[in-house]
């Protein structure tokens, strides 16, 4: 991937890799748990991991408070290299299940800052964000855009982002003019903020990143392990694929040649001009050059129109927190055969 392929994040004027890397699978066990393609890499492993990654021309590295040791991980693997990123983190608010108030919250940001600046042994992060926005949050707009101010006076921050479930929190936070960034749920199978957000964060300046393209691994051949009650997810997973498996020798499809279909479902995301990047986790170096061929890859217009059909609308199957309980029990059972 070159830089001829690179995205400006709306406002902040960042220039990003359309691919980011997402690092929730460097920090701790993450997805659909499928033998031998579950479970965090070493730390040695995912230090050459993110390496390869910037080799690669992937400049664009999100991470968390909540990703398990995935900040240390990557404060270790960006040693003298950090200049080459746009680094981004995410600060945890909530707490038993709440959104932090008053100062509560203003502490628990500000410290959580400065521990996730530690663990990444840098001064700054380029976008800080605060994970799992929620309306409880919203309502305290003006305590959180103090604080936004006040860690970017101090120079540890350079711009303000925001991750959301669904459409209506992003809509309810463009309004507010609070965040510079947004980071949305987004695939072929969730296509829901196409319409709206994205429009919308457009014409306020705000980046868009889109991150659950894969949707866990759903909209790859892992969908096959889901819970049985998931089948509706299972048969839609594997019309995709068959969809993606029969397009290489389709004449109307001329341009899909021989696409797996993680590279379909990234540049299906791709397709959509008003995204700045798609995250995209990974665990090992053979997916990160599996994902890296996705950013020069075009879907033919018929196949767009092919896949945009597999839309669906039901919470349920789209938001994974509904299907986490059996996926933890799963791989619980996987780890003690």
């Amino acid at each position: 991937m070159d830089r001829s392929h690179y995205r400006t994040l709306g406002r902040t004027g960042l220039s990003v890799s359309p691919i980011a890397l997402g690092t929730v699978e460097l920090g701790m066990d993450y997805g659909i748990p499928v033998p031998g393609q579950y479970g965090r890499p070493s730390s040695s492993a995912a230090e050459r991991l993110v390496g390869a990654a910037l080799d690669g021309g992937i400049n664009f590295i999100d991470t968390a408070q909540a990703y398990g040791n995935s900040e240390a991980v990557l404060g270790r693997a960006l040693r003298g290299r950090r200049k080459r990123v746009v680094l981004a983190t995410k600060a945890t608010v909530q707490a038993d299940g709440r959104t932090l108030r008053g100062q509560a919250l203003r502490r628990a940001m500000l410290s959580g800052l400065e521990n996730s600046l530690r663990s990444l042994r840098t001064d700054y992060v380029d976008i800080w964000q605060i994970h799992n926005v929620d309306a409880d949050l919203l309502d305290q707009a003006d305590l959180v855009a103090e604080i936004f101010s006040e860690a970017r006076a101090s120079g540890m921050i350079l711009w303000r982002g925001g991750s959301f479930y669904g459409p209506d929190l992003p809509l309810a936070a463009l309004d507010l003019e609070l965040f510079d960034a947004i980071q949305v749920t987004y695939s072929l199978f969730d296509q829901r903020l196409a319409t709206r957000v994205f429009p919308a964060a457009r014409r306020k300046g705000v980046g868009i990143m889109v991150r659950s393209v894969l949707l866990q691994g759903v909209l790859t051949e892992r969908a096959d392990y889901l819970p049985d009650w998931l089948e509706p997810l299972k048969a839609r997973s594997r019309r995709f694929r068959q969809l993606v498996a029969n397009a290489g020798s389709n004449r109307r499809h001329a341009t899909g040649r021989g696409f797996t279909p993680a590279q379909a479902a990234i540049a299906f995301a791709l397709a959509e001009p008003l995204i700045g990047s798609v995250l995209v986790g990974m665990r090992t170096e053979a997916e990160l050059e599996e994902n890296l061929e996705a950013a020069s890859a075009t879907l033919s217009p018929d196949l767009l129109h092919e896949l945009r059909q597999l839309r669906i609308d039901d919470p349920e199957l789209l938001n994974p927190s509904y299907w986490q309980a059996d996926l933890e029990a799963a791989a619980k059972r996987m780890r003690q055969i």
